[in-house]
């Protein structure tokens, strides 16, 4: 069973099982209406899982698998899964689950997890072989994988369970081949679509699928995940990781990686400067960041800052509606900083500027030194307009 891009991350699955389809917090809700679903009768033939990156929407997927394979559509019937005799359809009665947990030392998880499971697979990008390098889109021959897999009876009279992670990377030429499968799909099978970005799916692929959207996690829930997975960290720096990791526990992996807090602390002191930009502080980080090893490090910038932004908007939105607002501090200062410059001009040239930035930042191609120059004068010469 292959592992999926939001997968192994930490918040999806706990100390105690790193494997994907365990211990997912915070998604009571995603989890209570598949299982309602289940639970009437009424299940669609394909889910869409949608939401930010990094909270757990592969983790969920993979967690429905499990839970499927451990309740396959005959097991009502009385009749052990593998026998196909007087098989009455889809549920004899109505199944009894109550919870889409499954026990991770069950004969059945343990073939998954070892992934020599032959009724569940994944879809995802795969290695070009002519370059030796990661595809950037799923192509049609990985989605024609799955009309094979579909055509083949289950092993044990169960269910069959595809997961295309993530749907949003396949080409035009994938996502038509997908759209065949989901207009006739074979009796007994489940296609789980995850998604980052839906709106790049096709409308009639979207049309065709339930829709399960999952919202990013509370700073408490996260900082709880942090927590358990990582013990030797110090609480100030729990609390300051869960705060900048927008509710993403994926994220966090690369904030401790590549010395998140510390790169945030470079950032908010460069923009302390505005309208004033200390340029040779933004020379010495962007040297830093074009560095031949700092690619990962670069694109974190990229991250903390296109979010500082975001939360300056909703800071400043709240503060100016006489609203409670809905960003916690990371550092001591920090949403000061947010009133001084979110004020400097209208909130509607900050979503502007946000926007440029997130396009100039999604330009991998570009000089990296030269991209963080642009980006902090670009800012500085805007604040500078308005003094």
């Amino acid at each position: 069973m292959a592992a999926g891009q939001d997968n192994n991350i930490p918040g999806s699955d706990l100390p105690g099982s790193d494997l994907p389809g365990f211990n997912l917090l915070g998604h009571d809700t995603a989890e209570r209406i598949f299982l309602e679903s289940f639970r009437a009768n009424r299940l669609h033939h394909a889910w869409l899982i949608t939401g930010p990156r990094g909270i757990g929407k592969a983790s969920l997927a993979h967690k429905i698998a499990r839970f499927l394979l451990h309740n396959p559509p005959n097991d009502q019937s009385g009749n052990p899964p593998n026998d196909q005799s007087d098989n009455p359809g889809l549920f004899a009665e109505e199944p009894v689950a109550d919870s889409l947990a499954t026990d991770p030392n069950s004969r059945c998880n343990k073939i998954i997890s070892a992934g020599g499971h032959g009724d569940v697979i994944v879809i995802d990008r795969q290695l070009n072989e002519k370059t030796g390098k990661m595809r950037a889109e799923i192509i049609i021959d990985d989605v024609r994988k799955l009309q094979g897999f579909f055509a083949m009876t289950s092993l044990d009279g169960g269910w069959r369970v595809a997961i295309i992670d993530s749907a949003d990377e396949m080409n035009r030429n994938a996502a038509n081949a997908l759209l065949k499968l989901l207009e006739e799909p074979p009796k007994n099978t489940l296609l789980i679509l995850v998604a980052h970005a839906p709106g790049r799916l096709l409308p009639t692929i979207r049309s065709r699928c339930r829709k399960l959207r999952l919202n990013p996690l509370s700073a408490e829930i996260v900082g709880d995940i942090l927590r358990r997975k990582y013990p030797d960290i110090p609480p100030d720096e729990i609390a300051g990781y869960a705060t900048l990791s927008d509710g993403s526990p994926g994220l966090v992996t690369n904030l401790i990686e590549y010395q998140g807090l510390e790169l945030y602390i470079q950032l908010l002191d460069i923009l302390a400067t505005l309208p004033q930009l200390d340029v040779p502080l933004v020379h010495k980080l962007a040297d830093g960041l074009a560095t031949k090893n700092a690619e990962q490090k670069y694109i974190l910038f990229c991250q903390l800052l296109t979010s500082f932004i975001n939360r300056l908007i909703r800071h400043v939105a709240a503060i100016q509606s006489n609203r409670k607002s809905p960003i916690i501090p990371a550092f001591d200062g920090e949403t000061d900083l947010m009133i001084r410059l979110g004020q400097s001009f209208p909130l509607d040239q900050w979503g502007e500027l946000w926007e440029k930035i997130i396009i100039k930042t999604g330009r991998i191609n570009l000089d990296r030194k030269q991209v963080v120059l642009n980006i902090l004068t670009l800012l500085n010469q805007k604040l500078n307009q308005k003094n």
